[in-house]
C-alpha cells in the first residue's frame, strides 16, 4: 500500500494559507504626528499656520468683546476663555495628524528635551510658531482696524512673571499627560478645557506660549501686552517649562525606559 502523501506537510504545513498576523501598529497619542518622516517643511508650516490661527483668534474675539461690551468690560474675559480654547481644540484636530498641533515652543522645545524630535525639527517648528504668532497678532488688529502694538503698559513685573510661570509650568503638566496617556482623541480637549479654566483664574490670563505673547506685543485690544512685557513673560514661560519638565519625567515615566514614546521607538522626529 502506498502511503498518501500530507497534503499540508508537503505544502508547506498548515499555517500555509492562514492570513498574516497585521502589523504592530503605532500607539495612538496626541500632539505627535502620524508619521515623523513627513517633510519638514509641511509640518513646520502646518505649526506656523495653526499658530497665526489662533492667535488671529485670540486677538479678534478680545476687539469683538470690547466692542460689543466697551473697554475693560466684565464679559470680555468669559469670552476670551470661550473662544481660545475652543480655537485651539479645533485646531490641535486639524493639524495634529500632520504635525503633532503644538502651536506652542514649549510643547516642542520639551519633545525635544524628552528625545521625541531632533533638535532641527525643534529649530524649524519653533521658527515658524514664532513667525505665525507675529503675523496673527498684527493680522488682528489689521482686520479690526487696530493700531498694532498698542497694548497697556506692562503692570508690575513679578506678579505677572510668575503667574506666567505657573500657567505655562500647568499647561505642559496637561498637554504631556495627555499625550504620555495615550489620549489620542480625548488630548485636544483636555487641553483646551484647562486653558479655558486657566484663563479665567490666572492674573496675566495664562499666555504660556512665547509665539502667543509675541503675537500680543504685535496685536490690539484686551489680548495686547507692551513690547517691553516680553523682557518677563518669556523667561518666565520658559522656566515654567522647564520646572514642569522634571515633574513629567517622575510622574510619567517612559514605559520602555528609552528616550522616545512606544509610538516613536522607530526614531525621533526628523
Amino acid at each position: 500500500m502506498i502511503a498518501r502523501p500530507d497534503f499540508a506537510r508537503t505544502m508547506g504545513g498548515p499555517g500555509m494559507f492562514a492570513p498574516s498576523p497585521p502589523a504592530p501598529r503605532r500607539a495612538p497619542t496626541c500632539f505627535h504626528e502620524a508619521d515623523p518622516a513627513a517633510p519638514l517643511l509641511r509640518r513646520a508650516t502646518a505649526e506656523g499656520l495653526g499658530t497665526a490661527l489662533l492667535v488671529l483668534v485670540a486677538g479678534g474675539a478680545g476687539l469683538a468683546a470690547e466692542r460689543a461690551f466697551g473697554p475693560g468690560a466684565g464679559p470680555i474675559l468669559p469670552v476670551l476663555a470661550l473662544a481660545i480654547p475652543a480655537a485651539l481644540a479645533g485646531l490641535v484636530v486639524a493639524f495634529g495628524a500632520l504635525s503633532g498641533g503644538h502651536f506652542n515652543p514649549l510643547i516642542t522645545g520639551l519633545q525635544w528635551l524628552a528625545g521625541d524630535r531632533s533638535g532641527r525639527c525643534f529649530a524649524a517648528y519653533a521658527a515658524a510658531q514664532m513667525l505665525g504668532g507675529a503675523l496673527g497678532g498684527a493680522g488682528a488688529a489689521w482686520l479690526w482696524g487696530s493700531e498694532a502694538g498698542g497694548g497697556a503698559p506692562a503692570a508690575s513685573g513679578w506678579p505677572l512673571a510668575s503667574a506666567e510661570a505657573v500657567a505655562s509650568a500647568a499647561l505642559m503638566l496637561v498637554v504631556f499627560g495627555c499625550a504620555r496617556g495615550l489620549k489620542a482623541e480625548t488630548g485636544p480637549f483636555a487641553v483646551a478645557a484647562w486653558l479655558s479654566a486657566a484663563i479665567l483664574a490666572s492674573p496675566s490670563t495664562s499666555y504660556a506660549n512665547p509665539a502667543v505673547a509675541l503675537g500680543a506685543a504685535l496685536s490690539a485690544g484686551p489680548v495686547a501686552l507692551a513690547p517691553q512685557a516680553l523682557a518677563w513673560f518669556w523667561p518666565a514661560q520658559v522656566g515654567g517649562a522647564l520646572a514642569a519638565f522634571l515633574c513629567i519625567r517622575w510622574l510619567f515615566p517612559r514605559p520602555d525606559g528609552a528616550g522616545t514614546l512606544p509610538h516613536l521607538q522607530s526614531g525621533a522626529s526628523t
